[in-house]
């Protein structure tokens, strides 16, 4: 929690514009689902809110996974067949020990601003929950 706060402080116009881009990302999801498939209903506010929430959670899961160096094998692979059939000079990396120690390196000090899509996700979940809670009572 401590690096987040750090990262909050050292980054916060990243912070902001990450966050403004899951709430457009989201409402462009409930948009889809509220007018376009869902006929302006309450059903079709149920499902724009809920997968807006999901959607924006999902970019926040690959965020993470990324951050975490899950990517990091097809990364490496890719560069060095890039570097092997466009590249003049010789590959910096040995092997995929030695990248993988550059990137936790850089890791260690890099932003946490995808942290806002869980936030913005959270933004989208509530008001599913409210719509949610009212359908069930009309009946």
């Amino acid at each position: 929690m401590n690096k987040l706060i750090e990262s909050i402080k050292r980054y916060p116009k990243s912070f902001i514009i990450s966050g403004i881009i899951g709430v457009v990302i989201g409402f462009i999801v409930f948009a889809i689902f509220y007018f376009a498939i869902g006929g302006m209903t309450l059903i079709g506010a149920i499902n724009g809110t809920g997968v807006g929430a999901v959607v924006v959670l999902a970019i926040f899961a690959f965020a993470w996974l990324g951050r975490n160096g899950a990517y990091d094998t097809m990364s490496y692979g890719f560069k060095q067949m890039f570097t092997s059939m466009f590249g003049k000079n010789a590959n910096k990396y040995h092997d995929f020990n030695e990248y993988k120690n550059e990137k936790n390196a850089k890791r260690e000090f890099a932003n946490l601003s995808y942290f806002s899509y869980l936030a913005v996700s959270f933004l989208y979940a509530i008001p599913f929950a409210i719509l949610e809670i009212l359908l069930h009572t009309q009946y």
